[in-house]
C-alpha cells in the first residue's frame, strides 16, 4: 500500500516508474500473465476510482485541510500537459511539508480542478484513505495505461 511517507518520500514515484515499465512485458505470453497478477495486487491498494468534479468538491470540503501540487507522477512525463492535484488531509500536510504542494482554501481546490475540465479526475487511496485528486493525464496515467493493457483497475466511484 502507498503510504504518506511513500509520496512525501518520492518513493511513489519509483513504483509508478516500475509499474509503467512492467506494463511492456504483459504481452508476452506467460511472463505477461505474472505480470499482470503482480502489477494488479499492487494496484487494488490504491483503489483508483473515476470522479466527477461534484464529488470531487464534496470530498474537498469534507476534508479537514487540502493542498493543491503537481501531479505526483508528472516528474516522469514532463512533457505531459501540466495538471494538478488536490491532495487532502494528512497527504496535503505531507506534501506541504516536503515543498511538494502548498496550502490552499478548499474553493481554491476545487477551482484549480475546475481549470483542467477536458482531463478526467482520478481518486486515489494513500494510506488507506482517499487522499489524493488528480486531474490526470490519460496518456501518461499508471492507471489508465493499466486500463490499456486489459488490467482493470478504475472504477467510477459510489
Amino acid at each position: 500500500m502507498a503510504t504518506i511517507n511513500d509520496y512525501t518520500s518520492g518513493k511513489v514515484l519509483k513504483d509508478v516508474k516500475l509499474t509503467l515499465f512492467s506494463l511492456k512485458f504483459v504481452k508476452i505470453p506467460i511472463i505477461g500473465l505474472l505480470v499482470k497478477n503482480e502489477l494488479s495486487k499492487r494496484i487494488k491498494n490504491f483503489e483508483p476510482k473515476i470522479i466527477d468534479i461534484d464529488t470531487a468538491s464534496k470530498l474537498i470540503h469534507e476534508s479537514a485541510a487540502c493542498a493543491v501540487g503537481e501531479r505526483v507522477c508528472r516528474s516522469l512525463n514532463k512533457n505531459s500537459k501540466l495538471t494538478e492535484s488536490v491532495f487532502l488531509d494528512e497527504l496535503a500536510e505531507g506534501m506541504v511539508k516536503v515543498g511538494k504542494a502548498q496550502f490552499v482554501e478548499k474553493e481554491e481546490a476545487v477551482t484549480t480542478l475546475k481549470k483542467y475540465p477536458k482531463y478526467p479526475l482520478v481518486l486515489a487511496k494513500v494510506s488507506n484513505k482517499y487522499m489524493e485528486i488528480c486531474r490526470s493525464s490519460p496518456r501518461d496515467c499508471v492507471f489508465y495505461n493499466m486500463q490499456k493493457r486489459k488490467i482493470k483497475c478504475l472504477s467510477k466511484f459510489k
